[in-house]
């Protein structure tokens, strides 16, 4: 039984589980007593595990220590023998046995922490019992993968950022595979950090499932282990992190789940495992579908590569249907890499949709998106409909069915009514219930279903699996998953342009500014893809290609790419040459592409040209072309005599001998019929129509209506009929309401309707006595609009077309101009009436003098009335009695104007000044932006509207107006008299037969193909893709030199610790070789040459790096500071028991005034002799005194952490040698600290430390080799360590000193990098080893 927290998808009858799983636990109907649980796994572990113990006590290198490691009491009494027992010495494989374990149980580490297992096992512990004790016993789910993390039980830092990333690494990895991880299990360096993300994990988390982390660490090796010793078992054992004391040895790790204690029977070494043995027993724990848990990771991981590699290899034949759970797992988890791998290795798209399921399924597991919400409420809204009305009330918890028929809708919507639904009901539902609020969506079958198939060879829709992950994908707006369904699909170039239709109205409603953007730009990509599929199409073969524009697609709603580009507002793809190519060719008709103009229109005048070949048809050409190429075959078999293609071409000769010349009736019929005519017909109608109504304006209209003006009237009403017409032809499928919408969008249909309608205002007042004039002015506003609507006519022209769009701008920005005139217009003319004019009450001499005289300013008609000059009083009157003359302005006693003739003139200048130079310079600026703007894309917009021209002419009668009546006449008797089915045009929409539609389809599949290609041959070259190559190499190479900067140091000192101990070794070789030949009677010449010893281990600084050497800076060839040179003195010569008579050493002492050298020995150095040897140099030297000259290395040290985990140490700047070192200077009494360091310190801070000198440690005191050593003086150093409490107020005031030394003091972390003289690198690591630090 699978915990509810499993999630199962059945695949045709195949459960598949979810990555995404919890621990499963059996159900507990009777659970025992936890004193019971005790007692059995006590007997269990008593039967199973052992540990493994000494049998055999032999003394080792130290005092009642067994070389087990173990001391003399820890053994049995039969372990130990009697002093003069001669027996066999001790064995490691002879001597430890087993015996039940003493240490198992649960473990606990204080206060607060969680409660884990322990258990010690042997080394030699049967793998299937330990995956017994941490499966049956400890109960831990078995692993999906092991993860072993090795490395270093050095404490170290690492900085937050890649603590970071380790941590989200692991744990993302453990979480979402159910892995274990596997570690040494103490709490140092690589485990100590697992532990912690495993505890960060535990305390961020709120899920009840936890990360397994195993520790596997050595019983031997484990600080206070004492403390999980009991016969019975420890529940819980009391465990203490004792990182402090723990020495050499290591504290288990307190975060980790579990820890199997590795007894090998001896105490105190380090690398005892079992992890390869655990690691193989849990492989083959994970079954036989090993491959199928592979994948099941590989995918979990994003991991494509090791899917690739160790997966996918050549061994095996996969089967589409083995990989149906990892396809849907990669595209519900968006693992677009992966599903490009599983198409690669045999999944097919056709068998993975083959259930209707699997769709509904993919729907339902789709992210939280726009069409995930719009899906939901349109299934609740069904459901609703569906509900309403029923007397009994659905329960809550059933749920809203959902079937592709739901998808099929609002696809339907988005893509527009004129496509038909992409899937055909079905009878197979879901139930849906889903929160507006949260896209979370849960599905279960209907039972009343158990699999439908999709419905195949419909003759509405066509199964096409590629276009539905393709549209699964797009409505997600997923550019990676869309772009390899893309590649899939059978129609690619409708499903490019489908997928830019829904992706621009999806962004149109959107509510999310981003996500709109987003959707656009994706919008605008698949645009590209049509118009590069297209191009590759059209220079392959112009005729195909054509045929891919008009072809009704199954696929898509049996709508063509031509009408998805025109929807999808995609301009750049109806601009295409071949696009407009084919546009061109419905304009022309049967009439050749490449006729004249004038030809065209010669004919129409004077049409029995058309019978001398003056003007050329398609059908003329189609025949010539024939005939060209049978000239051409007839040539090529004359000359290789091929009897077979001359009877194959024959053949086809006589199939395309078919095409017959055009008869006079079809030629006649043809060119009247074509759009080019119809729309050069239309044009001379209507400058007919002009010219007639501009004669019944200005010279015949009288009371009763004239022959010409009841002319004008039919002429006006067969325009009206064509209006009503072009409302209602609906040959896409539109439905009414949009084609109205469409309808009223176009500006030329806008100015039909007002032309009409004002005509027809215009004739009812002319028609009555009362309202005739005003019928006539009308009608003449009316004549204006039908001569502005003869500017459509330039729509046509390639010329002329592009200027009208910016014509159509420009008159946006004047709108918008005209409203920032009109309030300088209005400023002005209110405040200089108000000025010159008191109390006037005649409205329309108000507003001729607040706006009309101050509009005429601006193009040059200065007024008179604002100055004294011209002022004249009988142009006014006085009172505004007079309805001709305007009012006179206020007079004075001298019948002058009264008003201040300065102001009303600076008021003038001001408003020339910003109305004609500022607002008109501004509108010629606006007009200049908006044609840059839009030259640019005129021609592209013209392209794209000069479709609809072709199209209305198209469909039009051929007969102009006002004989368009008859036409009109016999459409409606057929259409609505006799019922007929309206006659259909294949021009736009056509549906190719099944042959030829497959064989289309293949070869845009191929076109697709090379187009892709050399898509990606143009990135690989372009100069982004190249950037962006270089700047992987660039990262590549500075992450390498990275690495190898990190691991350069300690390589280096490893390589030289490796060659030490090889020279050593070559010592000890030599000295038993020159043993052996003093054996066989072989002697030196002058003197037996001095033997190596070994010393046991001490605290001298030099015992453990330079054992069986003598010094060696002590005898450099160059004395430091001068131009004098040592005696030579070999490594057999440097001690003072042997015998070196030609010694003859240079005597040195450096002086204030300069160098002294003298040959002959001082009777003061006579007294004082260089313990270590000879050196070459006799005197003082660079020294200050004969004999021993004492000199202090102060370390002074604090922890760096609260954990005591880093320890730093000090460093001043030494002005001597021009670096970093640890605080050093002769002394001459133990008890005070040197006086130079008072100046490195500071004064303040040399107080401080000299005040704890008493609490320092001496770590050495001796000898040092230094290079300024003589035989007769030489350094002897005292290593002093000072420890700083943290939290002590001293280790605050030496802080602030260092901080504000301007890092002529620092803090540094003890660490085997340190760069410091070889002395006091020496003189660090005793310190180090004193606190229990690895150097």
């Amino acid at each position: 039984m699978l915990h509810p927290g499993w999630r199962t998808l059945r695949w045709r009858g195949h459960p598949v589980h979810s990555l995404a799983i919890s621990t499963a636990r059996p159900t507990k109907h009777l659970s025992p007593s936890p004193s019971f649980q005790r007692c059995a796994f006590t007997s269990w572990t008593r039967e199973n595990i052992h540990k493994k113990e000494c049998c055999f006590y032999e003394k080792g290198v130290r005092e009642d220590i067994c070389k087990c490691g173990y001391s003399k009491i820890e053994h049995n009494d039969e372990a130990i023998k009697p002093e003069d027992f001669t027996g066999e010495s001790w064995h490691k494989h002879r001597h430890l046995h087993e015996v039940p374990t003493d240490a198992f149980g649960d473990i606990s580490f204080g206060l607060g922490q969680k409660t884990g297992k322990y258990m010690r096992v042997s080394t030699d512990t049967n793998p299937e019992i330990l995956y017994q004790l941490l499966t049956e016993q400890w109960r831990l789910s078995p692993p999906n993968l092991l993860i072993s993390v090795t490395g270093g039980a050095k404490n170290f830092y690492l900085k937050a950022r890649l603590n970071n990333m380790f941590n989200r690494g692991l744990i993302k990895v453990a979480q979402t595979t159910g892995a274990w991880i596997i570690t040494g299990g103490t709490h140092t360096g690589v485990m100590k950090h697992v532990g912690k993300a495993v505890r960060d994990y535990a305390l961020s988390s709120s899920t009840q499932g936890q990360i397994v982390a195993i520790g596997v660490a050595t019983w031997g090796t484990i600080h206070n282990r004492d403390a999980l010793v009991h016969p019975e078992g420890c529940f819980p054992a009391l465990y203490e992190l004792d990182i402090k004391g723990q020495g050499r040895l290591s504290c288990l790790d307190n975060n980790h789940t579990t820890s199997c204690c590795v007894d090998d029977g001896t105490q105190g070494n380090y690398g005892v495992e079992i992890r390869a043995a655990l690691t193989s027993r849990t492989s083959e724990s994970l079954g036989t579908e090993s491959w199928k848990r592979q994948l099941e990771l590989a995918i979990a991981w994003n991991r494509v590569d090791i899917a690739e590699t160790e997966i996918f290899t050549e061994e095996r034949q996969w089967k589409s249907s083995d990989l149906h759970w990892a396809m849907f797992s990669a595209l519900v988890g968006n693992k677009p890499e992966f599903v490009s791998l599983l198409l690669e290795n045999g999944v097919s798209l056709r068998d993975f949709l083959l259930d209707e399921e699997t769709l509904c399924e993919l729907y339902k597991q789709l992210p939280s998106c726009m069409f995930l919400r719009k899906l939901a409420k349109r299934v609740h809204n069904a459901h609703r409909k569906k509900s309403f009305g029923m007397r009994h009330r659905v329960r809550s918890g059933q749920g809203e069915m959902v079937s592709l028929t739901h998808v099929s809708d609002e696809v339907r919507r988005l893509l527009g009514s004129f496509t038909q639904a992409l899937y055909l009901p079905s009878n197979m539902t879901y139930h849906f219930n889903m929160c507006l609020e949260d896209t979370s969506a849960s599905l279960s079958k209907n039972s009343t279903s158990s699999q439908a198939p999709l419905k195949e060879d419909s003759p509405d829709t066509q199964m096409d699996p590629g276009r539905d992950i393709f549209l699964w994908a797009v409505v997600q707006n997923n550019r990676e998953l869309a772009e390899i369904a893309w590649e899939q699909c059978t129609d690619c170039m409708s499903a490019a342009l489908a997928a830019s239709k829904i992706l621009k109205t999806m962004s149109a409603e959107g509510m999310d500014a981003d996500e709109a953007e987003d959707m656009k730009k994706l919008a605008n990509h698949y645009e590209k893809h049509a118009i590069g599929v297209f191009n590759e199409c059209h220079n392959w073969d112009e005729e195909r290609a054509q045929k891919l524009l008009f072809r009704a697609s199954p696929s898509w709603g049996r709508t063509t790419c031509l009408r998805l580009a025109l929807e999808a507002d995609d301009k750049s793809f109806v601009a295409q040459s071949g696009v407009q190519a084919f546009l061109t060719q419905i304009w022309c008709g049967e009439l050749s592409v490449d006729n004249p103009v004038w030809r065209v229109l010669l004919c129409m005048v004077f049409f029995p040209l058309i019978y001398t070949g003056f003007l050329v048809y398609r059908r003329d050409e189609v025949i010539q072309r024939e005939a060209e190429m049978n000239e051409e075959i007839k040539t090529v078999e004359s000359v290789t005599g091929s009897v077979l293609r001359t009877s194959t071409r024959s053949l086809d000769s006589s199939g395309l001998q078919r095409q017959k010349p055009l008869g006079r009736w079809s030629r006649l019929l043809h060119l009247y019929s074509s759009a080019q005519a119809k729309f050069y017909l239309n044009i001379v109608s209507y400058f007919a129509f002009l010219f007639l109504f501009a004669v019944v304006l200005m010279i015949d209209f009288q009371a009763t209506p004239s022959s010409g003006e009841v002319l004008l009237y039919i002429w006006l009403l067969s325009l009206v009929c064509e209006e009503v017409r072009q409302l209602f032809h609906d040959p896409d499928g539109f439905g009414f309401r949009k084609k109205a919408r469409m309808y009223i969008n176009d500006l030329w249909n806008i100015l039909d309707v007002l032309s009409i309608l004002f005509f027809i205002i215009g004739l009812a007042f002319r028609l009555t006595t009362e309202l005739f004039y005003a019928g006539k002015i009308l009608l003449c506003i009316d004549f204006v609009v039908f001569c502005l609507r003869l500017m459509a006519i330039f729509t046509i022209s390639r010329t002329l077309g592009p200027k009208i769009i910016i014509v159509r701008r420009m008159m946006t920005d004047l709108f918008f101009f005209m409203f920032l005139l009109s309030i300088w217009v209005v400023a002005y003319g209110v405040a200089k009436q108000g000025i010159l004019i008191h109390n006037d009450n005649r409205l329309d001499w108000i507003i001729r003098g607040a706006v009309y005289e101050p509009y005429l300013i601006i193009f040059g008609n200065f007024p008179t009335n604002i100055d004294y000059a011209d002022f004249k009083l009988d142009s006014c009157t006085l009172n505004g009695n007079d309805p001709l003359k305007p009012k006179c302005p206020v007079l004075n006693e001298n019948q002058m104007p009264a008003f201040p003739e300065w102001l009303t003139i600076i008021m003038l200048c001001i408003y020339l000044l910003f109305a004609n130079i500022l607002l008109l310079n501004l509108l010629i600026a606006i007009f200049n932006f908006t044609f840059q703007e839009v030259q640019d894309n005129t021609d592209r917009i013209w392209k794209f509207q000069r479709y609809e021209l072709i199209k209305e002419y198209h469909s039009r009668p051929a007969a102009p107006p006002p004989f368009i009546i008859l036409s009109h006449l016999y459409l409606f008797i057929r259409n609505v008299v006799l019922c007929r089915t309206p006659i259909t045009t294949t021009e736009f929409k056509c549906k190719l037969p099944q042959v030829e539609e497959e064989e289309l389809l293949s070869w845009e599949a191929m076109m697709k193909d090379r187009y892709l290609l050399s898509t990606r041959q143009e990135q690989s070259q372009s100069m982004e893709h190249r950037i962006v190559d270089t700047g992987q190499k660039v990262t590549t190479i500075t992450e390498r030199l990275e690495r190898e900067e990190e691991m350069g140091s300690d390589a280096t000192v490893q390589r030289l610790a490796r060659l030490e101990e090889q020279v050593m070794q070559s010592a000890k070789a030599l000295q038993w070789i020159m043993e052996s030949l003093k054996c066989q009677g072989f002697t030196a010449k002058d003197a037996q040459p001095p033997t190596l010893t070994t010393t046991e281990e001490s605290t001298d600084m030099y015992a453990s790096e330079k054992e069986d050497k003598y010094h060696v800076n002590a005898r450099q060839f160059y004395y430091p500071n001068s131009k004098l040179t040592r005696f030579p003195v070999p490594e057999e010569k440097v001690p003072w028991e042997f015998s070196f008579t030609c010694y003859m050493p240079s005597y040195y002492t450096s002086e204030g005034s300069g160098d002294h050298v003298d040959g002959s020995e001082s009777e003061a150095s006579n007294n004082y002799r260089n313990p270590g040897g000879r050196t070459g140099m006799r005197g003082r030297g660079a020294l200050s005194q004969l004999g021993p000259n004492p000199n202090l290395d102060l370390v002074l040290t604090r922890w760096g952490d609260s954990e005591r985990s880093v320890l730093d140490y000090l460093v001043v700047w030494d002005e001597k040698q021009g670096t970093l070192a640890l605080p050093w200077g002769p002394i001459e009494s133990a008890d005070h600290l040197p006086v130079i360091l008072s100046k490195t310190m500071g004064k303040k801070m040399y107080a401080i430390v000299n005040a704890k000198l008493s609490e320092g440690t001496k770590v050495f005191e001796g000898y040092v080799d230094d290079c300024r050593n003589t035989d007769n003086a030489w350094v002897e150093i005292t290593v002093l360590n000072i420890h700083l409490d943290r939290a002590s107020q001293t280790t605050d005031d030496i802080n602030s000193m260092v901080v504000s030394s301007h890092g002529a003091l620092q803090w540094r972390e003890v660490s085997g990098k340190t760069r410091l003289s070889s002395n006091q690198r020496d003189s660090l690591r005793l310190v180090a080893e004193l606190h229990n630090r690895k150097f």
